[in-house]
């Protein structure tokens, strides 16, 4: 495989080269026309990292974070936070929480991201400092195939 792959009206998507940097830029630059630095766009930095905790041998939870910087303004994200049963309401939560948030601190985020619906997980990253946001957000799923 390539990584090349025919578009709509057949324009050729691929991931981006070194050779791509000034057409980037000049998008970006649209975009984003009071932050755009031609010094640092488009070094994108993307990290992800899943941290474990344990209960001796036995995995009690998990937190994988993410991280992406393209030169305006780095952020995270709380992908998935999980705790089994078991160890919930002992703080293990809370210390994935805190070590992915320093994980994220330390890369150079400047704001962190975590999507929370039921009102028990929504108090529970109210507790560590997130606060509610809006915005223009949108989500997409993948197509079930019948």
């Amino acid at each position: 495989m390539t990584g090349h792959e025919e578009g709509r009206d057949g324009a050729v998507v691929r991931p981006a080269t070194v050779a791509d940097r000034n057409g980037i830029t000049w998008l970006l630059r649209h975009l984003h026309a009071e932050g755009a630095d031609g010094t640092t766009l488009p070094r994108v930095r993307q990290e992800a990292q899943t941290f474990v905790a344990t209960n001796g041998e036995q995995v009690a939870g998990l937190v994988v974070a993410t991280f992406v910087d393209y030169g305006i303004e780095a952020y995270g994200t709380v992908e998935e936070l999980l705790v089994e049963p078991a160890s919930r309401g002992r703080g293990v939560g809370r210390s994935l929480l805190d070590r992915s948030l320093s994980w994220l601190a330390a890369a150079g985020a400047e704001v962190v991201f975590v999507s929370a619906l039921d009102e028990d997980v929504v108090g529970f990253y109210a507790s560590a400092g997130f606060k509610p946001c809006s915005g223009p957000w949108l989500y997409w799923t993948r197509p079930v195939r019948r």
